[in-house]
This record gives C-alpha cells, sequence and structure tokens, in this order.
C-alpha cells in the first residue's frame, strides 16, 4: 500500500541516485559484487564453497568477455540473476541469522530491495534500456508497486552517489571470507542506505517462497532460508521487469 507521506517526486529522487549507484555496480561486477578472487588452499570453507558455487553458476563468459553479446539476450538475464542472487542475495539475508528478530528492523527490508533493485537494473539493461534514468520507474512499480516519472539527477548528486560506493570497499579479509564476498556485503550496504527512507514502502518488494520465509524466521538456520526468500525475490524481480519491458 502506497504511503502518502513518501511523494512520487521524493522516490523518483531517491531510486534515481540509487539508479545511478547501480549503473556502476553493474558496470564492473567483479569488483562491486565480489566472488572474483580464488581463496588459497589454506582458505577456511565458507570461502572455498562460495568459490565453488560461483564457478558453477557463472562459467567463463562474464559481461567483461568479448563473446558476452553473442549470448542470447535470456541467457544473460540468468547470468546477472544468478550472480546477484549468490553475492548480493547471500549479504541480504545475512541478519536472518537472528530468526524473527531480523525483520523487525529496517535493515532487512532495505537489503532485500537493494539486492532485488540491482536485477531490476541489471535486467533492463541487457533488454536495452540502459540509461540509469530510465530505470527509475521500472525501480519504483517492482520494488514499490508505485507508478513514478524519472526525475533526472543532476551530475553532482549522481557523482557523489556513486562515490560513497568506494567508502569501505576495500580488499580487506573478513573471517572465514574472502575480499570478494567482504566487497559485495559492503556494497549492498552503500546500495540499501541509498533507499532507507522508502522503508515504509518496501514491503512490496518482490519476496521468494512463503516456506522460506517461514524458515527465516528460526534463528542461525534462518541464513538459509534468508538466502533461498532473497534469490527468489530477485528472480521474481528479473521477471517483472521483463514483463515491463515486453
Amino acid at each position: 500500500m502506497a504511503d502518502p507521506a513518501i511523494s512520487d517526486e521524493r522516490i523518483a529522487q531517491v531510486l534515481g541516485l540509487y539508479a545511478r549507484m547501480a549503473n556502476r555496480v553493474i558496470g564492473d561486477p567483479g569488483r562491486w559484487l565480489g566472488l572474483d578472487d580464488d581463496p588459497p588452499p589454506t582458505a577456511a570453507f565458507p570461502r572455498k564453497a562460495l568459490d565453488a558455487i560461483r564457478d558453477r553458476a557463472f562459467g567463463e563468459v562474464t559481461p567483461a568477455s568479448p563473446a558476452w553479446g553473442q549470448r542470447p539476450q535470456a541467457e544473460r538475464v540468468r547470468w546477472w540473476v544468478r550472480r546477484i542472487g549468490v553475492s548480493a542475495g547471500l549479504a541480504a539475508a545475512v541478519p536472518r541469522v537472528a530468526g524473527a528478530l531480523a525483520s523487525r528492523f529496517p535493515l532487512q527490508a532495505a537489503l532485500g530491495a537493494s539486492a532485488a533493485g540491482l536485477s531490476v537494473c541489471a535486467t533492463a539493461r541487457e533488454l536495452g534500456v540502459v540509461e540509469p534514468d530510465r530505470w527509475v520507474p521500472l525501480l519504483a512499480k517492482v520494488l514499490l508497486d508505485r507508478d513514478v516519472t524519472p526525475r533526472p539527477v543532476t551530475a553532482p548528486e549522481g557523482d557523489a552517489a556513486a562515490a560513497t560506493l568506494d567508502e569501505d570497499v576495500a580488499p580487506k579479509e573478513a573471517k572465514g571470507f574472502g575480499p570478494g564476498a567482504r566487497r559485495a556485503a559492503s556494497t549492498l550496504w552503500h546500495l540499501s542506505r541509498q533507499i532507507w527512507e522508502l522503508q515504509s514502502v518496501l514491503d512490496e518488494r518482490p519476496r521468494g517462497n512463503v516456506l522460506f520465509r517461514t524458515i527465516a524466521q528460526v534463528p542461525v538456520v534462518g541464513l538459509a532460508g534468508g538466502f533461498l526468500d532473497e534469490r527468489g525475490g530477485i528472480k521474481r524481480a528479473a521477471k517483472e521487469t521483463q514483463k515491463l519491458l515486453a
């Protein structure tokens, strides 16, 4: 349900800045979404497991590969859904370790919406909508179920929003994980900060299976349920974007 306290103009402004940041992430997925570093032989199990998932899901042809444009459009979209699902989806699910308590904090909704928003932007770009400002109506409809008119973002605003991604996104080692996983978490955190003020309408964001959401209410194992829930939301966001652009 729409929150009249947040105007369409303000939503367009917030999502416009988010889109500029998302464009930077999508333009260099290896850096911002992480999971591009090979673990050393002494790496802990979580990092080795994530590396194995990455190798199976992403393959050798990426947006940076010369052959990328030759791949079918549907395959390119699926690549982004998998990539965002593994990296941003996992980062968004981390608070679910606390079980039902996670849903009481606005952080969870903002993280989930930010991950789904990346799916919207990446899908739109692969479908030929490459300008970030044109992603705004799609983001508003898919994430918030609102119809808004794009608001052009001035260069200083857009540059400042994108520059915040450099804060804390450094190749430092996170306990049990590699720098790639840390960069993915930091990136999603900065994106979620951009849409924090929209938390009252983020309940409209795409979600996964109800069963996964139920599992996510259980402490500790809620991480697995939360990951499947957020990944489902990322997939649904891509499908809804495709329908809007059909």
